[in-house]
């Protein structure tokens, strides 16, 4: 946190002017900050300056250049934290960054600078925004030291601002990025009442936030509140009935659905709570949701129960009692603190009431458990939802599979890993994987073209989370195995994100355009991460690395520069050339051609990389290159060859050769031709070749008879020239390694420039 002194250019009180206070105003800033990189337009003669100031090349205008640059480590994180509290529905927002908070301190008025401000009508969250690059050499600790210091000075200037009489909570947070915390640091933060947010904690608020809007802010801050009291719920209570169910103590009762909500806490499967476990809801769905808020605005109910657990004691004063049924009747004080009620069974209903407008919060039933283990609540969710036809067998399998997550099987532990890393990237604000996997049971849009099963078996395979010992069938540790479970998915959180950013930015238009620009889609993803765990291998027994001893980022690092051939092609690369490099048929084993691909480019520069199957692989395809072009090569000489000679017969008549072709060295080397061929002579027009055949067409007197069909520029070739036969030119020095093919080979130009000539005379002589 930056410390300034109170200048002519500082804000002298907090405003509404700092924040983003409007739909629209919160909109617009959403929109910028959800970006990866800030684009700019310019005009051509400005491209080389903007260059310089490290601006790259996007995309043409008609009115001049888009340029891009990458946003810094740190804004990104700061504009992932500020997202989350946005899509989660915090009213104000601070504009812009470094926002200038006035504070007093020391008798004076100062300024300092925090990243993230957010007030909704119950909350304030301030936050510190940090990555490894920032710091640079500083404890991350310092950060909240510094935050602690002045939290004082700080909840002063906000309540000037918002009223006196404001008794908001206030969550002071350090958010940071690719920073190793001692235990020691996070203990202490805790002491001080500092949450750190690192890396794995961030991930999981922006599923949270993405997978259920404002509808999770009570989830939100019920996980840094937890346990704190809530004023407002002192001392409530409903009328309740308490009996045992299955041998556990259970109330009935009904309440206000939003009442509830303020203590309630939801172990979502798929929301990944880090330290919740085993996490058993099923797969939210938004539009569901939205549909119980409709259902429920117009009058509807529901009568089947909310099931919860009170994970803490609750007060009951009983009334009345019926004997025969052992029910009794009474006063049931609910908790007044957040994260209390365990929600079981119908988050749907208790999240879709919570969507409802202000004033209308319908009454729900409820049956509530009284401290019910972690364990037997995912039983009785599972017990719950085997009999409801409307949940889907196959999310119950994947239940099944998460349950799995401390399975002593260390490849099922590896899937759970997976696949809860996978979960996490595909809400990573501006991440390569934001909103790109498509949802089980919900229809996919059209950025949504991967499938996390498929990856999630590429990722297994490619041994990085480890895999079996072919000498004794034990399990190896892999290059992002951990000490604990979080700590390998944190480290393989930070690995793919780290990865496919640099995939994404070699080429950011490719990216973004999904299959058919073959770079983000499944088999692209799932090549790039047998690639992955190849070269680690290789680093491991060519170069002797030990991949352990590096952080995630780091082994990004390297394997990007080990692969720069790769991602230059990426980057530079036309879409016809990496088209014709990585498009693979569909079922033709996509993956691993693509893989072989990829592999083969980055052996160029690395010849002792030589992945399983790469050798193999290779030598099939360049035969069969090698049949194409030579096919190739023998039409094209043909075809020319026989449309100079027919359109020389219809301009000049059976007397062509003489009357069409007036170079006398051309007529004179064909005659003597003639005479060395040793199975008898053939008409002289036989013996011409393409240089000749070349020079015949361009001569002023043939040039009218053939400048329609033959004059065609190559892609890249000198402009304004009277006569474009450079590719006859080009085309005879590749029909050498037909013509002689001992020791050469076609190279990846020579396959291009015979597939554009072909595609030229098909379209103009056929």
């Amino acid at each position: 946190m930056n410390i300034r002194d109170m200048g002519t250019n500082q804000i002298e009180k907090l405003s509404d002017a700092c924040f983003a206070s409007t739909r629209s105003e919160r909109i617009s800033e959403y929109k910028n900050r959800k970006q990866a990189f800030d684009y700019q337009r310019v005009s051509p003669a400005s491209v080389e300056e903007f260059k310089s100031q490290g601006w790259e090349f996007d995309r043409s205008l008609k009115t001049g250049t888009r340029l891009r640059r990458a946003k810094s480590s740190e804004e990104m994180l700061e504009n992932r934290f500020w997202s989350v509290l946005y899509l989660l529905g915090f009213e104000r927002l601070n504009l812009g960054h470094d926002l200038a908070l006035p504070i007093e301190a020391d008798g004076g008025r100062t300024s300092k600078t925090i990243s993230v401000l957010g007030i909704d009508e119950d909350t304030i969250v301030v936050a510190e925004c940090r990555t490894a690059e920032s710091l640079k050499r500083k404890s991350p600790f310092s950060v909240v030291a510094d935050l602690d210091v002045h939290k004082r000075s700080i909840a002063n200037t906000l309540r000037r601002f918002l009223g006196e009489g404001s008794n908001r909570k206030i969550i002071w947070c350090v958010v940071t990025a690719h920073i190793r915390w001692a235990d020691g640091d996070l203990e202490k933060a805790k002491e001080k009442q500092v949450h750190v947010l690192r890396e794995q904690e961030l991930r999981y608020f922006q599923e949270i936030a993405k997978t259920l809007g404002r509808a999770a802010k009570h989830q939100f801050v019920a996980e840094f509140l937890s346990g704190q009291k809530i004023p407002a719920l002192a001392n409530r209570h409903v009328s309740a009935s308490k009996f045992k169910l299955g041998g556990r103590t259970a109330y009935a009762f009904t309440i206000p659905a939003k009442d509830l909500l303020r203590r309630a806490f939801v172990n979502h499967r798929d929301l990944r709570d880090p330290s919740g476990a085993p996490s058993y809801q099923r797969l939210i769905d938004s539009r569901r949701i939205k549909a119980i808020a409709a259902f429920l605005s117009k009058g509807g109910y529901f009568a089947n129960s909310i099931i919860v657990s009170f994970h803490t004691p609750v007060r009951f004063d009983q009334k009345d009692r019926d004997e025969d049924a052992d029910v009794r009747f009474g006063k049931l004080y609910l908790p007044d603190s957040y994260k209390t009620c365990w929600v079981i069974d119908g988050q749907h209903r208790l999240y879709g009431a919570s969507l409802m407008e202000e004033g209308r919060d319908p009454i729900i039933p409820v049956v509530a458990f009284e401290k019910l283990p972690a364990t037997e609540e995912a039983i009785l969710f599972t017990t719950i939802n085997k009999e409801q036809k409307q949940v889907q067998p196959r999310l119950l399998d994947e239940l099944d599979g998460e349950l799995k997550w401390n399975s002593d099987d260390p490849e099922e532990s590896a899937g759970g890993i997976a696949a809860r890393s996978l979960d996490q990237l595909r809400h990573e604000i501006a991440g390569p994987f934001e909103d790109r996997f498509a949802p089980p049971g919900v229809p996919a849009t059209k950025n949504q073209v991967l499938t996390l099963p498929q990856v999630k078996q590429a990722l297994l395979k490619s041994g990085l989370l480890g895999r079996r010992s072919n000498r004794d069938d034990s399990y190896l540790p892999g290059a992002l195995t951990g000490g604990s479970r979080k700590s390998t998915l944190e480290n393989t959180s930070d690995f793919l994100s780290g990865y496919f950013s640099a995939v994404r930015a070699a080429n950011v238009p490719r990216w973004e355009g999904g299959p058919q620009q073959l770079l983000c889609y499944n088999p692209a993803i799932q090549a790039h991460l047998r690639l992955c765990g190849e070269v680690v291998r290789h680093f491991n027994l060519k170069l002797k690395l030990d991949p352990h001893e590096m952080e995630p980022q780091a082994l990004v690092l390297r394997i990007v520069e080990f692969g720069k051939s790769l991602f230059d092609f990426i980057s530079d690369s036309s879409d016809e050339a990496f088209k014709e490099r990585f498009y693979v048929p569909f079922g033709s084993g996509g993956p691993a051609r693509y893989f072989y691909k990829a592999a083969e480019l980055v052996s160029r520069d690395h010849t002792d990389f030589e992945p399983d199957g790469l050798k193999e692989y290779l030598a099939g395809t360049n035969k069969e290159l090698r049949e194409e072009c030579d096919r190739l090569v023998s039409w094209i000489t043909d075809e020319v060859h026989s449309f100079v000679v027919r359109r020389l017969k219809e301009q000049y008549g059976s007397d062509f050769f003489n009357a069409g072709i007036k170079n006398k060295e051309i007529k004179k080397k064909a005659y003597e031709k003639s005479l060395d061929d040793p199975t008898g002579a053939k008409p002289l027009e036989t013996y011409l070749d393409l240089l000749e055949l070349k020079k015949i067409v361009e001569s002023s007197e043939n040039w009218p008879f053939f400048k329609e069909s033959l004059n065609f520029p190559l892609p890249i070739q000198p402009k304004g020239l009277a006569k474009n036969l450079i590719w006859l030119e080009d085309f005879n020095e590749v029909r050498k390694v037909w013509a002689h093919p001992y020791n050469r080979a076609y190279s990846e130009e020579d396959v291009a420039l015979l597939k554009f000539i072909e595609s030229e005379l098909r379209k103009r002589l056929i």
